[in-house]
């Protein structure tokens, strides 16, 4: 969980996603036939629901000074989620996929599926409206992580689940022994971490099967690769929460932030050396490998040594055959610079020392990680889900609207943002925009001078702009784009200034492609194709729908 002004704000974010839902069924109402009653029911019980949404939101905020559990989990909340986000996809999916008049009569659902829909708009709306009577936001959250019954057992259960909890005596004499190794505490990076994350988002991540295995099965590997911006931080940081709170006796872990901007965390001997230092504290017969290692650094009658790449993955491997199962977490092995291949090489061969750990690697998908790790890890892309985009695009929209610093006049209005910024995040959460599709591509490349005419024969063709950009973009997946062939190539023309002074034209930044992009888009709006001298109301529909087919952009 996070701080309780970001369980309020997510709760609210639920209210967009279920005006965006009301919307939708607002508008098939009016073009469906045979199923009007359907649909009045089913918006009847989405206004009900957003309004115990409101309200519960409301009362997290007045509840906000209070202490709560940080380990509970708003199952209500989530199962309230999953049906909107279920009902919103499903309804849009038809919407989208129905370009005929003849389609868009016809109401998709089956009885049973809309009565299954209104008994679980039903039960959520029961189960807020039973939070609702709390006097706490501890008494709130257990009402919403349906575990009221078993407090006593939960209060029991509890695990720190913000650091590694140290299971070992410690004196001044012991930790002069443990700091030595320690370089870096890589505490700081998993704290920003868990605050960068939006509440109830990477619990997709919990339903993957690769990591079901992961977690519950030693000798597991996980290579977790993405674009930047797609939220691997984040992510390494709700992986290694749920590694710490299966932390016992018996069970390990450990964690590592690789930085670009800190030098000290790429290299090799510090990041073990702070693998090292965690597990030592988990386990006393831990921290005697270890304290054996510093007085062979240490000799009485000789100058002090510095810890080795070997040596310390000598003691790591004693160590880590003291516990039945271990979870190691490393996160930027990218970001390790001169240093990125030793570093993927030593933590490979740590991964096969032995068959008692579960290991989790993060970072871009770079030649280097790749030709190592391919073949041993089980690869998983990341890319920024799309519910969590949704989360936290209509948690910010709701909180905005709240505090005043969006005004949105209609619900259509707010529909539209709400999915222009989902649809538009393209697996990069840090960075939402827009793509322009191959089509709109085309015709604003083809745009001629001001109050000019643009032919359907003169619009540049999609084997031009491949074959002069050749390898530097490529279609993607859906067909629907183009886009840079490797983020490698972006990168270049972002960052790195040309040599020649003559060819300062080639490089590219946001700024520059929105300039151009604009000065684009007002030539094409002035263009003759689009004069009108009558308008006509009722045919203006469809002169609307023919100019968007022609000219998308």
């Amino acid at each position: 969980m996070a701080d309780p002004l970001s369980i309020a704000v997510s709760i609210a974010g639920l209210i967009s996603l279920a005006d965006v839902v009301f919307i939708r069924l607002v508008k098939f109402g009016r073009s469906v036939k045979n199923a009007e009653k359907e649909i009045q029911n089913l918006s009847k019980e989405i206004n009900l629901l957003g309004g115990a949404l409101d309200s519960l939101a409301r009362l997290a905020r007045a509840l906000q000074d209070g202490d709560f559990d940080t380990n509970l989990r708003m199952h209500s909340i989530e199962d309230c989620s999953d049906t909107l986000n279920e009902m919103n996809k499903k309804l849009e999916k038809w919407e989208t996929s129905s370009s005929s008049t003849k389609q868009k009569l016809v109401w998709p659902f089956t009885k049973d599926r809309v009565q299954a829909w209104l008994e679980e708009l039903s039960q959520h709306k029961t189960n807020i409206n039973l939070a609702l009577s709390a006097n706490s936001l501890d008494a709130m959250l257990r009402l919403l992580s349906q575990e009221e019954n078993h407090a006593t057992e939960i209060l029991a259960e509890i695990k720190e689940t913000r650091k590694i909890t140290s299971r070992i005596h410690q004196d001044s004499e012991r930790q002069k022994v443990l700091d030595f190794f320690l370089k870096y505490n890589p505490q700081q990076n998993y704290d920003m971490s868990m605050r960068l994350r939006h509440p109830r988002t990477g619990l997709w991540r919990q339903r993957l099967p690769e990591f079901q295995h992961w977690i519950s099965t030693p000798n597991s590997k996980l290579w977790l690769k993405g674009i930047p911006g797609a939220g691997k931080t984040v992510l390494a940081g709700s992986i290694i929460e749920a590694a710490l709170r299966r932390i016992t006796e018996a069970t390990s872990s450990a964690f590592f932030f690789c930085d670009y901007k800190e030098a000290h965390t790429q290299i090799i001997e510090n990041i073990l050396g702070a693998l090292a230092y965690q597990l030592a504290i988990q386990k006393e017969n831990a921290y005697a490998i270890l304290e054996q290692y510093h007085n062979e650094l240490h000799p009485n009658n000789g100058l002090p040594k510095q810890p080795t790449r070997r040596a310390l993955q000598k003691v790591l491997r004693k160590i880590l055959e003291l516990f039945d199962h271990t979870y190691l977490i490393i996160d930027g092995l990218d970001e390790c610079g001169n240093s990125t291949n030793e570093v993927v090489e030593t933590l490979s061969e740590i991964s096969e020392d032995t068959d008692h750990i579960s290991i989790a690697l993060l970072s871009r998908d770079e030649d280097e990680i790749r030709d190592r790790l391919q073949g041993s890890f089980t690869p998983i892309e990341i890319a920024a889900h799309k519910g969590d985009v949704t989360e936290y695009v209509t948690a910010e929209i709701e909180e905005r609207i709240r505090t005043r610093r969006l005004r949105i006049g209609s619900l259509d209005l707010k529909g539209e943002i709400l999915q222009g910024l989902i649809d538009g995040a393209k697996g990069i959460i840090a960075h939402a925009s827009p793509k322009l599709s191959l089509h709109e591509l085309r015709e604003i490349l083809s745009v001629p001078a001001p109050e000019g005419l643009l032919d359907a024969g003169a619009v540049i063709r999609e084997e031009s702009i491949t074959r002069y950009c050749s390898s530097l973009v490529r279609k993607s997946t859906d067909g629907i784009y183009l886009e840079f062939s490797h983020f490698s190539v972006q990168e270049f023309l972002e960052k790195s200034p040309p040599q020649d002074p003559g060819l300062e034209w080639l490089r590219v930044s946001k700024l520059r492609a929105f300039a151009l992009l604009a000065v684009q888009c007002l030539k094409c709006i002035q263009l003759q194709n689009f004069n009108r001298t009558n308008i006509e109301s009722e045919t203006e529909d469809a002169q609307i729908k023919s100019r968007n087919r022609l000219h998308p952009l």
